[in-house]
């Protein structure tokens, strides 16, 4: 892989960027930092574009919400209010967390976005990756719905006669969906960052046993991920790509919303302020360079005009 450029929040400031958010669960959650943190420095991106959780937190972003108001709509759910496992029927009922999105995202249409909002489904019938955007005439809501479709877990979206899953399948995160032209912020949460898995032997246990499955097929997923990002981050140019360590986090917990948000804006800080420190850093080592080429004649007269003393 290519060095990638540094960028500093004044080059954000100048040049538009894209604002793409991945997939990734409870782990999505850090998005809400990356936001508090572009706030805070009066960044706005000129188009936003989200897979699966990334799609949830970005259309509230592209809406007008801040990342105050996001994170006040969110602070006392807990997984159960939206999710409910039926182990013995291998499902996940989550009517609940379909009510919950209706009622943030209302009857909003993708044209309603302030900023120009792109959302990741992938069509069921062929794996291809589908982008949203305003164009589609469609509610939000159901855009959501379609991008965080887990496969095998949540069922399909139909959205005008089309069947769609999760954005992760087809682009986790959605490099190659921002402009060519502008820089693109990434927030990648599902990375090489997180924990190993050490499989426990269920035993004789359904429940366990059926927890197991559900576990290794989340590993699975995971694996799969990580690797159709890598070769996207290789190839996408203009790239600020922030991976925040969520390692200690459940991604289908959401008991720790305040500690993903913290790790999230932590670790775009951490960008920016090594940004500015490399630049700096450049930037005093060419002035040194050339207080040395201005200095050189200087220095050269005056061992001149010595060895011309000696002489006398």
């Amino acid at each position: 892989m290519s060095k990638q450029k540094l960028f500093k929040t004044k080059d954000l400031q100048k040049k538009n960027f894209s604002l793409v958010l991945s997939g990734g669960s409870s782990l999505g959650l850090a998005h809400i930092g990356t936001i508090k943190f572009i706030e805070k420095n009066n960044l706005k991106p000129s188009e936003i574009i989200g897979t699966s959780m990334g799609s949830v937190i970005g259309a509230l972003y592209a809406l007008g919400e801040t990342s105050e108001t996001i994170q006040e709509k969110i602070k006392d759910l807990k997984t159960q209010d939206l999710f409910e496992i039926k182990y013995l029927q291998g499902r996940v009922d989550y009517r609940k967390a379909k009510t919950f999105l209706k009622k943030i995202f209302q009857n909003k249409k993708m044209k309603d976005a302030k900023i120009p909002l792109k959302i990741i489904a992938t069509k069921l019938k062929n794996g291809e990756e589908r982008i949203f955007t305003k164009k589609d005439n469609i509610e939000i809501y159901h855009a959501v719905l379609a991008s965080a479709a887990i496969p095998g877990i949540l069922n399909a979206e139909k959205i005008k006669g089309e069947m769609y899953v999760d954005g992760c399948v087809s682009s986790n995160l959605p490099l190659e969906a921002a402009r060519k032209n502008n820089i693109k912020l990434a927030i990648n949460v599902i990375n090489k960052k997180g924990k190993e898995y050490h499989y426990k032997n269920p035993k004789t246990s359904l429940i366990k046993n059926i927890k197991t499955k559900f576990e290794i097929l989340r590993r699975a997923s995971y694996y799969y991920i990580i690797k159709q990002t890598e070769s996207k981050i290789t190839n996408t140019k203009n790239l600020i790509l922030i991976e925040p360590n969520l390692k200690r986090f459940n991604s289908f917990k959401l008991i720790n919303h305040k500690k993903i948000i913290k790790s999230g804006y932590n670790e775009t800080k951490k960008y920016f302020d090594n940004a500015e420190k490399v630049r700096h850093k450049h930037k005093r080592k060419v002035l040194s360079q050339m207080e040395k080429i201005i200095s050189f004649p200087i220095t050269s007269t005056k061992k001149m005009i010595k060895n011309i003393q000696k002489l006398e």
